[in-house]
């Protein structure tokens, strides 16, 4: 595919009890927008994040990593903002982190004072409006005048300041567990000494005018000046004037959140995003572990220029990795690309190979983007056949250059998976290449249509801003096709683009804005099927 890139391309005290009752892991569930079902007397929380098992690391920080995983079926991602008084400016990305190595399946603040934004709303369930969490406002402090927030608006836009007058409710705990309560810019109850440890479980609903606290054993109720509307965006935030204080925040829950515009609109079929060079040469590293949260279907290869190394297939969860067979079929050239004429003796070796790790394998790749490398129809069914007379049970995939894609494009019968790449071209001709697609892979049972798209910039005038941009308008086009059952991205770790050549090149941490585009495209599609 590389040698290809000049193709261009979120009540009662019942309630409150509900809030602090043991959520089980992956519980989560959303309603509709303006539904009412939702959590009721003697319900758990029908929203949870752990904040477990992120990977935490340049450009993300792990805040949109693993949501599956930390969510169960949620795919509610965050954003951050200032939590300042004073400014929009949303911090660098380091202030806020997931899974830290030093404060391990939390949410954690660093340097000074930050917040993040839920980006799914919480909603009244039951006419109530019930969040939930863990802080602790200095990591190893009970004495310090430093607190953690939480904070509802009505406004997205809010930058999560406790007092702000957009805020529509804010809680605050101090270091010392000292609590006070704001509306509107104003405070409405001051609790000194409400509670002590350090470390406190808040939990707050509320009904119409009345709010329902408790912070750890510690339980009160606050009359408020104005209703809470029923659609309040959740801002985590902490303030801290010492820059090496750190602050976290864990098990967040709500009573309900609308997370419909996260995700994949009724009819759409995605469900698979991943990776090209996942695991492609000893040099260019493994990255499975790295994209484990954002990725269920992610291209490998596993025979290096000196020797088979299938044990890299361990790093894959199950049924997730695609293995590449094109150099064990195919020796190509600029103008030819024939059957080795010991192609079937090259395959039963990698077949061998891979026999213990069969239940990582999804699918096997025959030679990427074949007719367009001069390979002809028969040799790529000779090879497809090999590969599922042996392991018939195990889907075959075949990924063409999108300008061979054509009314003489066909695919061989053993073929189950067809994709397509075309990179920096407009959504106008990917849309049309796929509809080309569609006519001539006939349906069937088992047949699914991929597309391939670019994840970082690898093309003369592309940007990261471009990039991630791109990415989105590849979402609408897959979700537009019914038939389309993943989006698979290309770029990181390549070798590919004008400004990063050699192997390994060029890394997420060079593209903050189309890592974190990734990431949230993987929340989507991946939010309800895991």
């Amino acid at each position: 595919m590389r040698n290809r890139i000049q193709l261009a391309m979120a009540a009662a005290v019942a309630i409150t009890a509900a809030l602090a009752a043991t959520v089980p892991a992956g519980a989560t569930a959303t309603v509709p927008a303006g539904a009412t079902a939702g959590a009721t007397a003697g319900d758990t929380p029908t929203f949870h994040d752990s904040f477990d098992g992120a990977h935490d690391a340049d450009p993300g920080y792990g805040l949109n990593d693993g949501l599956a995983g930390r969510q169960g079926t949620g795919g509610v991602t965050y954003t951050r903002v200032s939590g300042l008084w004073n400014s929009g400016t949303a911090p660098r990305p380091w202030y806020s982190q997931v899974n830290h190595p030093e404060h391990a399946d939390t949410l954690s603040f660093f340097q000074g004072t930050s917040a993040v934004r839920m980006d799914a709303p919480v909603v009244a369930t039951d006419d109530a409006t019930s969040v939930a969490a863990t802080l602790t406002p200095v990591v190893g402090s009970t004495t310090s005048g430093a607190w953690s927030s939480i904070v509802l608006s009505h406004d997205a836009r809010s930058w999560g300041y406790v007092s702000n007058a957009d805020v529509d409710l804010s809680v605050l705990v101090r270091s010392d567990g000292s609590v006070q309560v704001h509306q509107a810019g104003t405070l409405v109850r001051n609790l000194p000494d409400f509670a002590s440890g350090g470390t406190y479980r808040v939990r707050l609903s509320v009904t119409g005018q009345t709010l329902h606290l408790s912070v750890d054993d510690a339980t009160t109720t606050v009359p408020l000046p104005a209703a809470v509307p029923d659609r309040t965006w959740l801002f985590l935030g902490r303030y801290g004037s010492n820059e090496t204080d750190v602050s976290t925040v864990d098990d967040l829950a709500a009573g309900a959140v609308d997370s419909t515009a996260l995700r994949r609109p009724a009819g759409s079929h995605l469900r698979y995003t991943g990776y090209f060079a996942a695991r492609q040469t000893r040099d260019g590293g493994n990255h499975l572990d790295e994209v484990a949260g954002r990725s269920n279907l992610n291209f490998v290869t596993i025979s290096d220029a000196d020797k088979y190394r299938p044990e890299e297939l361990q790093r894959c969860a199950p049924k997730s990795c695609v293995v590449y067979t094109g150099n064990e079929f195919f020796q190509c050239s600029s103008t030819a690309c024939p059957l080795y004429p010991n192609a079937a003796d090259r395959w039963a070796t990698l077949a061998e190979q891979v026999r213990p790790y069969l239940d990582r394998i999804a699918a096997f790749s025959v030679l990427d983007e074949p007719y367009w490398r001069h390979a002809s129809y028969d040799d790529v069914a000779t090879s497809a056949n090999l590969v599922k007379k042996t392991y018939p049970d195990i889907p075959v995939l075949l990924n063409e250059a999108g300008p061979a894609v054509t009314d003489t494009f066909r695919v061989p019968d053993q073929v189950d998976w067809v994709a397509f790449d075309w990179y920096c071209q407009s959504p106008t001709r990917i849309d049309a290449t796929l509809d080309t697609l569609e006519r001539q892979v006939p349906d069937r049972a088992g047949r699914e249509l991929f597309l391939f798209a670019e994840a970082t910039p690898i093309c003369a005038g592309q940007t990261d801003q471009s990039v991630a941009a791109g990415l989105d308008q590849y979402r609408r086009i897959a979700e537009a096709h019914p038939r389309v059952a993943g989006l698979l991205l290309f770029g990181p770790w390549t070798g590919v683009g004008p400004d990063s050549p050699g192997p390994g090149k060029p890394t997420p941490s060079q593209y903050p804005l189309s890592t974190d585009a990734q990431e949230r495209l993987a929340a989507r599609i991946l939010g309800d099927t895991n």
